[in-house]
């Protein structure tokens, strides 16, 4: 299933590069005066292997050098989303909610779990990004997904996962479009190239819940909880 949702996003990268129709995300990426906010519980990949990152940074660093005008994720905000809480809209501020609630659901949960394995293994790509595979080598994430949704839904707090979709996939967002495509082809056949990619694995083991906005700039995230999943039993 994960890997039919990625390979459905890469047809539609596919055509984007054909007719060079992509979604540039210039006028928000760059904009000061861009509001939205949201909760997300996630975990930051400079936890991982050096190995993995200097195979995602030489993988950046390869389409930079194809496309240097783009936005490319800082490695320190590189991330996997566990479960967007509270998506991203415009004005939403953190005294709109109890702070406190959602910190002691997220790590009463995080408690319960066990550190979860994903595997990278080749990109996709959207009209609008670029992105790392990952897939889960145990059922932790899923796990954790689950717990979060049923405890948040249950305490009544205000929630808004899966207001898009049902997240199941483990990818992590590397680089977003927002300058014109200089030559769309040698970026498809690039991407091409890294498309099944085997990065490594990784083994997660801390997570944090922050307020955030769309694109998890760590100069506008605050940190609501932080928590490490207990260990192989």
């Amino acid at each position: 299933m994960i890997q039919s949702i990625y390979d459905q996003m890469w047809q539609r990268f596919e055509l984007a590069s054909v007719h060079n129709e992509y979604e540039l995300d210039a006028n928000l990426l760059d904009a000061a005066n861009d509001t939205r906010r949201g909760i997300t519980a996630l975990a930051y990949l400079k936890q991982i292997d050096k190995h993995v990152l200097d195979e995602i940074i030489n993988f950046q660093k390869a389409v930079q050098a194809v496309e240097p005008n783009q936005y490319y994720h800082p490695l320190d905000e590189l991330h996997l989303t566990v479960l967007s809480v509270i998506s991203c809209v415009p004005g939403f501020e953190l005294s709109d909610i109890n702070i406190k609630l959602y910190s002691d659901i997220f790590l009463s949960v995080l408690s319960s779990i066990q550190p979860i394995e994903i595997k990278y293994r080749g990109i996709s790509a959207s009209p609008n990004c670029i992105m790392l595979q990952g897939f889960p080598a145990n059922n932790s994430l899923e796990q954790f997904r689950n717990q979060l949704r049923t405890q948040l839904s249950d305490s009544g707090l205000r929630v808004t996962f899966d207001s898009r979709y049902t997240l199941v996939t483990a990818h992590s967002s590397l680089i977003r479009f927002k300058t014109p495509i200089r030559d769309s082809q040698q970026l498809f056949q690039l991407c091409h190239k890294y498309r099944n990619h085997d990065f490594g694995s990784v083994v997660l083991k801390d997570f944090d819940l922050v307020f955030n906005n769309w694109y998890q700039n760590l100069s506008v995230t605050k940190p609501l909880a932080i928590g490490s999943v207990k260990p192989y039993e």
